[in-house]
């Protein structure tokens, strides 16, 4: 639950971005020609900090670097403008006065421990490990953003001031709980809390079985995807521009045994094949194109979204995936070719010879380059999809992902284990097997 003082945080805005070991020591001036000594330049810089209590500070305070070192001073002051128009009035005395007589004007409790407070650091904020991590991962966007999300949520819950209603989060709620969430320094993040919070996620879910397989595919998900910014490829280069605790947050939490997600096909891939032929197929043509794409294909959502008509190789009668400027694939295993049947290969090349465009599905929607948002170029053709399949019974919370879950059992069924994973253009043929692999014929011990 949100805390009741958390709400007066809402004005509270990011600090900046910039690296401070790349502030020289004379700069008045910030790049976009702002006086450091104005109001304006500090009114996005003052901030409201957040202990690893996760209580939120009344009071306004701010944080600058001059001459490689490093201060936060406390503006005691509520109204972001008043603390805005104190710290300029504190920096200009920095600039006249140096740092000892700063200090001691402005924060004179801190003197017995100058030497340590003010010696130059690097920044230590989950907001600015979110940045560096993301500036040197090479994961798609996609990704890293799903990475920063399940890190932000992370640290929400850990300190106690998690946003579940996602009705509040749309009002404005969701702006300030990102900022609080980002100010929290990563010293506040240990394993034991995370661990304890992992722990009671996963308690809170009550005693349905149901319920608490899902919270821990959640908390397994979350740990997995913020551990990715943390990974052994790019902290070396995290280190060098953010001072990690030790340990860091995730040492040493493990994932908790994963609950049974084995594939149970609750439908026929075939009838909902030949229901979709009658009722789709001259109706709504962009909608049984998705269909075949994900049933017959095994194509993901974000793969059929972007895929280019030059992916289509008639004369061999292959479907090759793989990344364009539209789209980049889930991984460089997500690759590969998908051979068609002689009728698939029919109805594609006689829509082809029909369309206007160079994608496969057509939209009224930018074809641009997607951006992080999960909002999907063809939205209206996936919704319409899912409308039809949970007609046909499918259940399942994610319909079309269901019909690629369906062509792996299928394939799985008639032609192993190997084909299947080939087929869904799996990295490790384990994942097939624990996922999508499904016994479709009846197996009787018969003595």
């Amino acid at each position: 639950m949100v805390k009741d003082d958390f709400a007066r945080a809402m004005a509270r805005q990011r600090k900046s971005k910039q690296n401070p070991q790349k502030c020289p020591s004379s700069a008045h001036l910030n790049r976009m020609g702002i006086s450091r000594t104005s109001t304006a330049y500090w009114r996005d810089r003052v901030e409201r900090t957040v202990s690893a209590s996760g209580s939120v500070n009344g009071d306004y305070s701010v944080r600058m670097v001059y001459q490689k070192r490093r201060v936060r001073f406390p503006l005691n002051v509520a109204n972001k403008d008043a603390a805005a128009l104190k710290a300029a009035q504190i920096f200009s005395y920095l600039l006249q006065n140096g740092w000892d007589e700063t200090i001691a004007e402005f924060k004179p409790e801190s003197k017995p421990k100058l030497e340590p407070e003010t010696e130059f650091g690097k920044p230590d904020t989950v907001g600015e490990l979110i940045a560096v991590a993301s500036r040197h991962s090479t994961a798609r966007e996609q990704s890293v953003e799903e990475y920063a999300k399940a890190m932000r949520r992370i640290v929400s819950g850990v300190l106690g001031f998690d946003v579940d209603n996602h009705a509040k989060r749309n009002q404005g709620g969701n702006v300030a709980w990102r900022e609080a969430v980002e100010g929290v320094q990563l010293s506040a993040l240990t394993p034991s809390k995370i661990q304890t919070w992992r722990n009671d996620f996963i308690k809170n879910a009550g005693h349905s079985e149901t319920k608490r397989r899902k919270a821990t595919t959640t908390t397994n998900s979350l740990i997995r995807n913020a551990k990715a910014l943390f990974s052994r490829k790019i902290l070396p280069f995290v280190s060098e521009e953010i001072e990690l605790p030790t340990p860091l947050p995730f040492e040493g939490v493990f994932l908790v045994k994963q609950p049974s997600s084995r594939y149970r096909s609750k439908i026929d891939g075939r009838d909902i094949l030949k229901a979709a032929e009658s009722e789709l197929k001259s109706s709504q043509p962009e909608t049984y194109k998705m269909l075949l794409l994900a049933l017959v294909c095994g194509l993901r959502v974000s793969e059929i979204d972007y895929l280019l008509w030059e992916a289509f190789d008639f004369k061999a009668r292959l479907l090759r995936i793989e990344s364009t400027d539209y789209h980049r694939l889930k991984s460089e295993d997500s690759a590969g070719e998908i051979d068609l049947a002689d009728w698939v290969v029919e109805h594609f090349k006689t829509q082809k010879s029909e369309a206007i465009g160079e994608f496969v599905i057509e939209s009224s929607r930018p074809s641009g380059k997607r951006s992080n948002s999960r909002a999907y170029r063809c939205e209206p053709h996936i919704n319409a999809l899912k409308t039809w399949l949970r007609s046909q019974g499918v259940t399942a919370q994610k319909p079309i992902h269901e019909m690629r879950k369906e062509i792996g059992s299928i394939i799985a069924n008639t032609e192993g284990i190997f084909a299947a994973s080939r087929y869904l253009r799996h990295a490790d043929i384990r994942i097939t097997s624990a996922t999508y692999a499904d016994k479709k014929k009846r197996v009787v011990a018969d003595f």
